[in-house]
């Protein structure tokens, strides 16, 4: 016989006066006996609240515990309680799903509140309508039964990279019901190259093996202690470097220490394209999360430009069109990581130029058909559209330049990279947020998820969903506070969260 699951409540017991100075009491009992009750049982689960527990133990700390266990908790925010505000905080640290908020009709809800849903109830503190508690229990027990899916509804999960501060994460076990953050797998790393050490004696290589064992963490870790103790192997295509190849597969699935590795090793031999130099320069700044490693950074970008320059000196070909683009879109994003460290408004001004170079060339890159990756432009406008509003003090500054509808009105064009269409999926659907218009943003959201669910299972995409969700949802903790409809952007970075499960 199985247990019937526990609904831990969050609400004010007995009667509470309203806080207008009426005189009128709330009945709390009443809505626990009418709806709160009725609905838990009816999605098959048993009601629980703390002051109805028999404990000889401390009350916080089986309170604490039943915040963050429980599969569910039902919080009612009627007549802004302290207690319930406090305790839904703590909730939404401690677990990043299965939470469910309901209050009465016409309450003025604080401002962090709106990123979450809230099922309203009509109530005057002593009398229940009969036709609204029908609907309200129809509506709450659908609602409890979704919860209990593990479906993520914390604002703040979905919100920030990393609920811990970063030094602390490294070392802590995730939150009850959080997404697994893509690690940098070093604590396996004696074993990984156990097995690179058994491929290698065994006379396995890395052509014969890349394709099978790429497909894991582990597995394209000890593909890379193979590579650096087996002279880096080019493999039968000598433009589809195996070794240049494997390094950025690393790079996009996070594991930017090994990636810098082969990375450096490539460099010294001569087989660093602009590309995977490009690429190894965003890889740094990831290892090195400081300003210093924000300058190295952008002087290795930096030299790749100089390379571009001066081996397409003409600013009109295709090639020399392409090469700037590349490397102006890179630098932009360096010199905004770096202003985030000095926070020097000279920094910024520098990060606005070269957004602004970064937009000028993919821009032209696109027109001539030579951008394959849409959302590099989309990324570049939206970064700079953000930016613009950060230096005049105001998410209300006019879309002079009219970077929201460039980036809507990006289009997919023949043999587009589809990581490039997935990113502009993204990027359009918060675009579309920002101009308010809530519906067709989540319909762009839940159509480029959906999109992504098919890529993410060939190992050519590993990016989807992993390194590229955890970059979108840092832009968007970062710079939610200059973009508009927090609420909708809101339930967009929690969509990003349930892909990247």
């Amino acid at each position: 016989m199985t247990t019937a699951r526990e609904c831990f409540v969050v609400m004010p017991y007995g009667n509470k006066p309203f806080p207008d100075g009426s005189g009128r009491q709330y009945d709390f009992e009443k809505v626990w006996r009418v709806l709160i009750s009725r609905a838990v049982r009816e999605a098959g689960m048993v009601p629980v609240r703390s002051d109805q527990r028999e404990t000889s133990g401390l009350v916080h700390s089986e309170m604490f515990r039943d915040l963050r266990d429980r599969e569910v908790v039902l919080a009612d925010l009627s007549l802004d309680n302290p207690n319930v505000f406090y305790e839904l905080g703590v909730r939404h640290v401690m677990n990043a799903s299965g939470t469910v908020l309901i209050c009465r009709h016409n309450a003025k809800l604080p401002f962090d509140v709106g990123l979450s849903r809230v099922i309203f109830y009509d109530f005057d503190g002593q009398h229940f309508d009969w036709e609204e508690v029908e609907r309200v229990v129809k509506t709450l027990k659908v609602t409890l039964a979704d919860a209990a899916t593990g479906r993520p509804d914390s604002p703040v999960h979905a919100l920030l990279e990393s609920v811990l501060p970063r030094a602390e994460a490294a070392a802590q076990p995730l939150a009850a019901g959080a997404p697994e953050a893509a690690p940098d797998a070093e604590p396996c790393n004696v074993y990984q190259q156990l097995t690179a050490a058994a491929w290698q004696q065994r006379g396995d290589t890395l052509e014969a093996l890349f394709e099978e064992q790429r497909r894991s963490v582990f597995g394209s870790r000890a593909l890379a202690h193979l590579a650096l103790t087996t002279g880096l192997p080019i493999g039968d295509d000598s433009a589809r470097d195996l070794s240049r190849r494997l390094a950025n597969h690393l790079n996009d699935g996070q594991q930017y220490r090994l990636a810098n590795r082969l990375y450096e090793a490539l460099l010294a031999v001569g087989r660093l394209s602009r590309g995977s130099q490009l690429a190894y320069a965003t890889s740094y700044s990831e290892a090195h999360d400081d300003i210093e490693g924000a300058r190295q950074a952008i002087a290795i970008a930096q030299r790749a430009l100089e390379e571009a320059e001066a081996h397409h000196p003409g600013r009109d070909s295709m090639e020399a069109v392409v090469a700037r683009a590349e490397c102006h879109r890179r630098i932009a994003g360096l010199r905004q990581w770096y202003w985030q460290k000095s926070l020097q408004p000279a920094d910024l001004d520098a990060a606005i130029s070269a957004f602004d170079d970064a937009v000028q060339w993919n821009d032209r890159a696109r027109q001539i058909g030579a951008l394959k990756h849409p959302g590099f432009l989309a990324q570049a406008r939206l970064k700079l559209l953000v930016l613009l509003r950060i230096r005049d003090g105001s998410v209300d500054r006019p879309d002079h330049e009219r970077h929201r509808d460039a980036i809507v009105a990006l289009a997919a064009q023949p043999n587009d990279d589809v990581k490039g269409l997935s990113y502009l999926g993204w990027f359009q659907a918060i675009t579309l947020a920002d101009l308010g218009q809530a519906e067709a943003a989540l319909r762009k959201a839940r159509a480029t998820q959906v999109d992504d669910a098919n890529l993410r299972s060939n190992a050519e995409h590993w990016e989807i969903g992993r390194r590229q969700y955890a970059l979108i949802r840092r832009f968007l903790e970062q710079y939610m506070p200059y973009l508009r409809q927090h609420g909708v952007v809101g339930q967009i970075a929690q969509l990003l969260q349930v892909g990247s499960r």
